[in-house]
C-alpha cells in the first residue's frame, strides 16, 4: 500500500456510479425467483390434468375427493419447488466473483468495501494474495505477477507492469476479474465491473446458448398424451354403457369419473419429478449440485468424459518434485533426510531468494519443502533488498547479510538457462544441469535453477553488480500435483465404459505427464495432439481425429468447443469438466457440463448442470452411479405403474361388463393413489444401485425409457393380479355379498395384488432384494390404514365398506409387526 495514495472518487461520486451501473456482480441466467419456481412447477401439462380433474369432482359436490387429490397435487408440486428453491440458494451461496472485500482509495483514504460496491474509475489497491474482482488498467505496480490460470488455462503467472501516460503496453498494464495476484504490488484505475468485465462477456455469449431438451422427459410426455386419450376413450365409453344399461347417467358419470380418476397418468409426473428432485437432493448430500434434471437422466448415458487439466486433474497448486545438485537428484518422496544432509545447500538458498510472506506457488512450495525437511533458518542471517522478476531478467534476487561477515550474500532463483548464463561454473556441472532440466520439463515439470554468490553491495535496484559471477547450487523440479482421488476415479470410468479425454490449454509435455499419471493413456502410447495441429484441421478431420486422440493440449476456448461438438457428431453423450471462464463455452455445449464449486469461476457455473461442491473428481463418479440408478429405478416404478393399475381399471370395469353394484367410488381410488404415489416415487427412488451398475457399459443414447416389449410384460402382470382380485369377486358373489362387502373384498385384493407388484418390479422378481426402509414404512402405514377402516366401527362406513368382527382387523398387525421389526433392524444397522 503505497504512503500517498491518489485522492480517488469522492464517497457521493462513487455512490452515483453505483446506482448508474449497477453492483459488481454477474447477472444470473438462470435466478428464479419464488413466483416463477412455482408457477413453472405448478403448470406443468400434468399437473394441470390433475387439478382439472380435482375441479370437476369439487363442481359434483364431491369436496373430500377433491380436496384430497388436490393436497397430492400440492404436495408433489411444493417439493419440486423447495428442491428448484434449495438449488439457487446454494448455487448463490458458491458465487465467487472474487475476494469478498478489496482495498480501494476513496476521498484520499484507503478503505476496505465489498467487492460487489466497486466502480468504474475506482482506484484500486493491488495487493499480493488479492482475488481481483473487477477489470482495471495498472497505474503503477512493482514486480507484479497475476495467475490468470481461471481464464487461460495457463497455469504459470503472468508478469503485469503499468503502460505509459495515456496508453497501455498490450496486455501487460491489464488486469482482468477473477485473477489472482501471486506476487508484488500496484495501483489500478477499475475499467469494467460486473457484466462489462472479460468476465461479463464470455459470460454473455454463453447465455445465448439454450439447454439441451429433456430425452426423458419428453418420452414421458408422449407416453402420458398416449394414455392420456386412451383414458378419455375408455371412460366416455364405459359412461354411456352403464348409463344406458343402468338408466342412469348420474351412476354412469360416476363410473366414468372412477375410471379417469384410475387412468389419469398423474403418477408419471409424480414419479419423474419427485426422484428427479430427490436425486438431486441425494446428489447434494454427496456434494454435487444437480442445476439441470436433465443431467440426472444423461449421466447414466455417458460415453466420453473430457476433462481439464488444471484444477480437475490436478490440484492447481504448485509442488517441489524434485531435486538435482549437478551429481544426483532425488524425488520429492525420498527429499526427507536426503535434502537435509545431501541438498541442505540448495534448499537454504532456495528459501533464501523466496519470499517469506508470499501466495506465489513456486515459492509457497519451496517453504513447504524446506519445513518438512527439517530446515531451520539462521537467525544471524537478515534480509536485505529484494528485486524481483523483470523483463529481460527471469530470475528473482535476494540479498542477505550478517553480523561481522563481509559484504553481502545474493540467492537467485529464476528461469534455468538465465541462472546458469549467470554463472561462472565448470562447464561439466553447467552442461549436466542443463541435461537434467531438459529431461524434466520433457517429464512435464517446471524447472527453476538456483545460485548464490556474494559482493559487497547490490547493484541500483538490488540488481547485481556487473561482473559478478554466481555459483551453481542445482535444480528446482516443480509440478502441479495429481488430486490422490484421480487415477481411481478413471479407473472406474473406464470399468463403466466410459472413455476420459484430458482437454487443456497447457503445455503438451505437461499434458502427457500428467495424463500417464492418472491412468488416462497407457505408457508410450500417449497420443498428444495440440491446439495447432487441430487448428489446421477441417470439421471432418477432426471428427476422424477425436475417435483415437486422449489428450488435447496447447488449445483455446473455441476449440475446446469444436472437439465437444465433433464428439457429439459421432454419436457420443459427452460431459465436460472445467472450472476457468475458457471453459464455459464446452460447458454449456456439453451433454453435461460439470464444474468445481469451490475454485470454479460464477461464468462456469452458470454454464453448467453440476456442480461439485467440494472439487473432488470422486464426486462426479459417484453422480454417474447415481444416475445410472435412477434412470434404473425410473424404468421398475414406471413398470410398476402399468401393471398397477390393470387389476383398479378392472375392477372399475366389472360393473360395466356383468353389471351389479359400482365397486370402486372416487374415494376408493384416491386411497388407492395415496398408496401407489409413494409406492412408484419414493420407494423406487430408495432402491440402491445395483452391486454391478459400474461394471456394465453406459446404456445406449437411443433406448428408450419404457419399450413395448416392457409395457407388455408389466401389463401382463396387472393382468395376473386383476386375475386373482376377479377370482376373489366371484367366490364373494357366489356367497351372496352385500354390495359393501363386496367393495371391500375388491379394495383388499388390490391392495395385496399392489404390494406383490411393487415386491416383484423392486427385485424383477421375488428373489432376494436390497433392504428398503422406505418400502417397510409404507407397509406399515398401509396395515395401520387397513385396521382403521375394518376395525374402528363407523370408518369404514364412510368409505361405502362393511365393517368386519375385530378379530378380522388383527390379520394385518402380522405384516405391519414383520416391517416394524426390519425399520427397527435397518435404523440400528446403519
Amino acid at each position: 500500500m503505497r504512503d500517498n495514495p491518489p485522492p480517488g472518487l469522492a464517497d457521493a461520486e462513487a455512490a452515483r456510479r453505483l446506482r448508474r451501473d449497477g453492483p459488481n456482480v454477474l447477472p444470473s441466467v438462470s435466478r428464479k425467483g419464488l413466483a416463477r419456481i412455482a408457477w413453472g412447477a405448478l403448470t406443468q401439462p400434468m399437473f394441470m390434468l390433475l387439478l382439472a380433474a380435482a375441479a370437476l369432482y369439487a363442481l359434483l359436490g364431491d369436496l373430500s375427493e377433491a380436496g384430497m387429490l388436490a393436497v397430492s397435487v400440492l404436495l408433489v408440486g411444493g417439493l419440486s419447488i423447495y428442491q428448484e428453491q434449495r438449488t439457487e440458494r446454494v448455487l448463490e451461496a458458491l458465487k465467487d466473483l472474487s475476494s469478498p472485500r478489496c482495498t480501494v482509495v476513496r476521498q484520499g483514504r484507503p478503505v476496505r468495501i465489498a467487492s460487489r460496491e466497486l466502480v468504474r474509475g475506482d482506484c484500486l489497491l493491488v495487493n499480493e494474495g488479492d482475488r481481483l474482482s473487477a477489470d482495471a488498467r495498472l497505474v503503477e505496480a512493482v514486480g507484479l505477477q497475476v495467475d490468470e490460470s481461471l481464464l487461460t488455462g495457463e497455469s504459470m503467472p503472468l508478469a503485469k507492469r503499468a503502460g505509459g501516460p495515456g496508453g497501455s503496453e498490450g496486455r501487460a498494464d491489464v488486469l482482468l476479474a477473477g485473477s489472482l495476484v501471486v506476487r508484488g504490488d500496484g495501483v489500478a484505475e477499475v475499467t469494467g465491473t460486473g457484466a462489462h468485465t472479460a468476465l461479463g462477456a464470455i459470460h454473455r455469449s454463453i447465455a445465448q446458448l439454450a439447454p439441451r431438451a429433456s430425452r426423458l422427459q419428453d418420452e414421458l410426455q408422449q407416453l402420458v398424451r398416449r394414455v392420456a386419450w386412451l383414458a378419455a376413450f375408455t371412460c366416455l365409453a364405459a359412461a354411456t354403457v352403464f348409463a344406458l344399461r343402468e338408466g342412469s347417467w348420474t351412476q354412469g358419470l360416476l363410473v366414468g369419473l372412477t375410471l379417469a380418476m384410475s387412468l389419469i397418468p398423474e403418477e408419471f409426473a409424480v414419479v419423474w419429478s419427485v426422484m428427479l428432485a430427490l436425486g438431486g437432493w441425494r446428489l447434494a448430500k454427496s456434494n454435487v449440485l444437480t442445476r439441470q434434471p436433465q443431467a440426472i437422466e444423461a449421466l447414466g448415458t455417458i460415453t466420453v468424459l473430457c476433462v481439464d487439466k488444471t484444477g480437475t486433474l490436478t490440484r492447481n497448486r504448485m509442488a517441489l518434485a524434485a531435486l538435482h545438485d549437478g551429481a544426483g537428484e532425488c524425488e520429492l518422496h525420498e527429499a526427507g533426510e536426503a535434502a537435509a544432509q545431501r541438498f541442505h545447500r540448495l534448499l537454504q538458498a532456495a528459501v533464501r531468494a523466496s519470499n517469506a510472506e508470499g501466495v506465489e506457488p513456486m515459492d509457497r512450495a519451496v517453504r513447504a519443502a524446506a519445513e518438512a525437511a527439517g530446515l531451520r533458518s539462521d537467525p544471524a542471517w537478515a534480509p536485505g533488498v529484494r528485486r524481483g522478476i523483470r523483463e529481460g531478467s527471469p530470475y528473482v534476487v535476494h540479498w542477505w547479510h550478517a553480523p561481522g561477515v563481509p559484504g553481502e550474500a545474493v540467492a537467485v532463483k529464476g528461469a534455468a538457462e538465465a541462472v546458469l548464463g549467470l554463472c561462472g561454473a565448470d562447464p561439466a556441472l553447467a552442461q549436466r544441469l542443463r541435461e537434467a532440466a531438459d529431461r524434466w520439463s520433457a517429464a512435464g515439470l517446471r524447472v527453476l535453477a538456483v545460485a548464490e554468490g556474494r559482493a559487497a553491495a547490490p547493484g541500483d535496484d538490488a540488481a547485481l553488480p556487473e561482473g559478478l559471477r554466481l555459483t551453481p547450487l542445482g535444480l528446482l523440479g516443480f509440478m502441479d500435483p495429481l488430486r490422490d482421488e484421480v487415477p481411481a476415479a478413471v479407473q472406474a470410468c473406464r470399468r463403466a465404459g466410459v472413455r476420459v479425454v484430458m482437454i487443456t490449454g497447457d503445455a503438451a509435455l505437461t499434458a502427457r505427464s500428467i495424463a500417464r499419471q492418472a491412468g488416462l493413456v497407457d505408457g508410450a502410447a500417449a497420443h498428444v495432439m495440440t491446439g495447432a495441429a487441430l487448428a489446421a484441421m477441417d470439421d471432418d478431420a477432426l471428427r476422424d481425429c477425436v475417435r483415437e486422440v486422449q489428450v488435447f493440449a496447447r488449445v483455446d476456448p473455441a476449440q475446446k468447443l469444436r472437439i465437444v461438438q465433433a464428439l457429439q457428431q459421432r454419436g457420443e453423450v459427452v460431459a465436460m469438466t472445467g472450472d476457468g471462464v475458457n471453459d464455459a463455452p464446452a460447458l454449456k455445449a456439453a451433454d453435461i457440463g460439470v464444474t468445481m464449486g469451490q475454485r470454479g469461476t460464477d461464468v462456469a457455473r452458470e454454464a453448467a448442470s453440476l456442480v461439485l461442491t467440494d472439487d473432488n473428481f470422486t464426486s462426479l463418479v459417484d453422480a454417474v452411479r447415481a444416475g445410472r440408478r435412477i434412470f434404473t429405478n425410473l424404468r421398475k416404478a414406471l413398470g410398476y405403474l402399468f401393471a398397477v393399475h390393470v387389476p383398479i381399471v378392472g375392477v372399475a370395469l366389472i360393473p360395466v361388463v356383468l353389471g351389479g353394484p359400482v365397486l370402486l367410488l372416487p374415494l376408493h381410488v384416491v386411497l388407492l393413489e395415496l398408496l401407489i404415489d409413494p409406492a412408484c416415487s419414493l420407494v423406487f427412488e430408495a432402491e440402491p444401485a445395483p452391486d454391478d451398475s459400474m461394471d456394465v457399459p453406459p446404456r445406449r443414447k437411443e433406448d428408450t425409457l419404457f419399450s413395448l416389449g416392457s409395457a407388455g410384460r408389466a401389463l401382463a402382470l396387472g393382468g395376473l393380479a386383476f386375475a386373482g382380485v376377479a377370482l376373489v369377486q366371484w367366490v364373494c358373489r357366489e356367497r351372496g355379498a352385500s354390495p359393501e362387502v363386496l367393495r371391500l373384498a375388491s379394495l383388499g385384493s388390490i391392495v395385496l395384488g399392489n404390494l406383490l407388484l411393487l415386491v416383484w418390479f423392486r427385485g424383477a422378481g421375488f428373489g432376494r432384494t436390497h433392504a428398503n426402509a422406505v418400502f417397510h414404512a409404507l407397509l406399515v402405514g398401509v396395515c395401520v390404514v387397513w385396521v382403521l377402516l375394518t376395525g374402528v366401527p363407523g370408518v369404514g362406513a364412510r368409505f361405502g365398506l362393511a365393517t368386519l368382527p375385530p378379530h378380522w382387523a388383527l390379520w394385518a398387525a402380522l405384516p405391519a409387526s414383520w416391517a416394524a421389526w426390519r425399520l427397527f433392524v435397518d435404523s440400528h444397522r446403519h
